[in-house]
């Protein structure tokens, strides 16, 4: 084999993964392709049905189409569907997660041999291909059982990687010019604690690291939360993002999954909506206009309207900048399987489109508070993500040259209509 194309369902976490493997086996003297591959490696997704779904029709599309293309399958949906992966023609090997992922065992169950070098190599990666944010995953796995989730039973129980581990990490994606890192993983708010530490322990380090760039100076990066529980957002955590807000990003994306307490239980949820709503009034209190994004489970077995109501109302009492509104999927081996009380399909697709129209309305809110704020933008091209997880434009004629990796600006809301667009004013030409 002397190509390989990467395919990619699913999270962060799974992203974080391919990269993994693709040092691997580029490291190994094959070349990345989009297509016409000799190996396609799917790396697989299992959190709802319709991504099981997808990763099954796109594999038997990549052999249908490309005779001789030899596939693996690797992740979630290969640890969770092993023997119906491997029924599809064209499957030459079904690697799951933890073990079956590493590096080396994914080499030799390819049939390669491993160098004692390759033994060597340092934990993680390099670079994250074509992008200039970068995702690390901290930790995997998770030690909660959400009736709605199966990832427990596909990634096994939470484990963290250490801090000297990915210290090392960071400074090396910072030196390959990487002027931001998201933090990810499973339940990265549990990171820690099989080591006996604690989120802000891991944190602390990384706002106070300083990566020499390649002329001596300090590089500039900044570090961002992905997605964290709100009751793991502890104060001695919110106290280091205040502290540091040009090292720490000032947006934390908290799933909330439902605002009714009744839901959340049978969502073996371990929170109240007014446990939730006390995260968010203490966080707002100690950072400059925070973004809060979220999560949220419509149609979950037994939603009555009254309690989607009570969602709608949560959520605009929490304020979110952005919201990613999704239905339930029922999945075999989880709690939620067995629960009576479906909730037609017709029904959870208007209660979606209602929680997609006021989370529009929230985050066309949240960018005009925005107006006048300063922020350094990571821009891929003329545009870019703020600190604050928002879309920002720099048009061209305000910089002098190529646009930078990452520039300091003053924001402009400029509203048309319902719409409100962020422009950036530079200050000066970042890195």
């Amino acid at each position: 084999m002397k190509s390989v194309r990467f395919v990619t369902f699913g999270c962060k976490a799974n992203q974080y993964d391919t990269q993994v493997l693709r040092e691997a086996l580029l490291r190994r003297g094959l070349a990345e392709t989009d297509r016409g591959a000799d190996l396609v490696v799917v790396n697989t997704c299992t959190v709802t049905a319709e991504a099981g779904r997808k990763a099954r029709q796109l594999i038997r599309r990549v052999v249908r189409e490309h005779a001789g293309t030899k596939v693996a399958v690797t992740g979630c949906l290969a640890e969770s569907e092993p023997e119906i992966l491997r029924e599809i023609d064209g499957v030459e090997w079904v690697l799951g997660n933890g073990e079956a992922k590493r590096p080396v065992n994914f080499l030799r169950e390819l049939g390669h041999d491993v160098d004692p070098e390759e033994l060597g190599i340092p934990a993680g990666i390099t670079a994250f291909a074509g992008h200039t944010r970068a995702f690390l995953k901290i930790q995997d796995g998770c030690d909660k059982a959400c009736a709605f989730c199966i990832i427990p039973a596909v990634r096994g129980k939470s484990r963290s990687r250490s801090i000297p581990e990915l210290e090392a990490e960071v400074t090396r994606l910072v030196r390959a010019g990487h002027v931001e890192i998201v933090l990810c993983g499973i339940h990265i708010g549990h990171w820690g604690l099989d080591r006996g530490q604690v989120l802000a322990d891991l944190m602390e380090v990384l706002a106070r690291l300083e990566v020499p760039a390649h002329d001596g100076s300090p590089a500039a990066f900044r570090v961002r939360l992905s997605s964290i529980e709100a009751t793991e957002v502890d104060e001695r955590l919110t106290a280091l993002m205040a502290a540091h807000p040009g090292r720490i990003a000032p947006h934390l994306h908290m799933p909330m999954q439902s605002g009714d307490d009744a839901v959340l239980a049978r969502m073996n949820r371990w929170y109240t909506v007014e446990q939730y709503l006390a995260a968010c009034d203490r966080i707002r209190a100690a950072l400059d206009r925070p973004a809060f994004t979220a999560d949220i489970l419509v149609g979950f077995p037994g939603e009555t309207e009254e309690q989607f109501e009570r969602t709608l109302q949560t959520a605009r009492r929490a304020g979110f900048a952005r919201v990613h509104a999704f239905p339930f999927s029922a999945r075999p081996g989880t709690a939620a399987w067995e629960l009576a009380g479906r909730v037609p399909i017709e029904v959870v697709r208007d209660r979606r489109a209602r929680i997609s129209e006021a989370a529009a309305e929230l985050g066309e809110a949240f960018r005009r508070s925005l107006d006048g704020a300063r922020e350094t933008v990571v821009l891929e091209g003329f545009s870019g993500l703020s600190g604050r997880y928002q879309r920002v434009s720099i048009p061209p004629e305000r910089l002098h040259g190529p646009p930078p990796k990452a520039i300091e600006v003053v924001l402009e809301a400029r509203v048309d209509g319902d719409r409100t667009e962020l422009l950036g004013a530079p200050l000066e030409v970042g890195v």
